[in-house]
């Protein structure tokens, strides 16, 4: 069931959406009914509401809506004056946030499945070894049918050699923010290859480029370094940081990869 609040000065309209009986027909409880701009403020104040419908005096409706604006996430609704109107905007104002929650819930498991996907390459830089069937599961399993694990990847090992200076003396907004800004400039490839970005500490950093497309490994190769002097460039122009490429690793196939993590678990 949705909420409303219904903020107006007009006995009338408080009559009238007081009375009202198919609201819960509709999808929302019975509104919260406020008589006045502070009214409505306080119940703003108190409670979490779906959608907002006001009609008051130009003073009232001033000294409302300033507070209203600093709200941009609440849905205006018109004030009906009649049981016709009434049903209509109810109705109306359902299926926006219907449409709007959909949308929202579909964005969230969207950045739920980026974010497994990026945890299932970064544990492979961090020395996982899953088998062929297990690779081709988790590609299947995280949406991610574009990638073949026959392709070509190649992976990168650097450092800031800054990072901790940087991060305890320079930049004010956390561990967090700064592995986000880093994350930001590193994993932003191109339509044909995804790069991952793995921030082992502020200094000590890995990064594998996954193509989206067939290409062979030389040309993999070519356009990670490609992409990690375009990084370089974005450090050094935006944080003032240098990077220091300490080994950059072409593999046959996302498989070859994991091969030889099993070999270094193996030693």
């Amino acid at each position: 069931m949705y909420k409303l609040l219904l903020v107006t000065d007009k006995e009338e309209i408080r009559a009238l959406y007081a009375g009202f009986a198919e609201w819960e027909k509709l999808g929302f409880e019975r509104p919260m009914i406020a008589e006045s701009a502070s009214e409505g403020v306080a119940c703003l104040n108190k409670g979490r509401y779906d959608a907002i419908s006001w009609l008051l005096s130009i003073s009232e409706g001033k000294r409302f809506f300033a507070d209203l604006s600093k709200r941009p996430e609440m849905m205006g609704m018109e004030t009906a004056r009649n049981e016709e109107r009434l049903r209509r905007e109810i109705s109306s104002a359902r299926r926006t946030l219907s449409s709007r929650d959909a949308a929202r819930q579909t964005k969230q498991v969207d950045d739920l499945t980026r974010a497994m996907q990026g945890e299932f390459f970064c544990n492979l830089l961090r020395g996982q070894a899953p088998d062929a069937a297990q690779i081709d599961e988790k590609l299947r399993m995280l949406k991610m049918g574009h990638l073949d694990a026959m392709r070509p990847v190649v992976t990168a090992s650097f450092r800031l050699p800054q990072g901790d200076y940087f991060l305890s003396e320079v930049w004010k907004y956390g561990r967090d923010r700064l592995e986000n800004a880093l994350k930001n400039i590193f994993e932003s490839g191109s339509e044909e290859i995804s790069f991952v970005l793995l921030v082992i500490n502020p200094h000590h950093m890995r990064l594998i480029g996954i193509p989206r497309v067939d290409m062979d490994v030389e040309d993999a190769y070519a356009r990670m370094l490609t992409h990690l002097k375009r990084c370089e460039t974005c450090l050094e122009e935006h944080f003032e940081l240098a990077l220091n490429i300490k080994r950059v690793v072409r593999y046959e196939s996302l498989y070859a990869l994991s091969r030889e993590n099993r070999l270094r678990m193996a030693q």
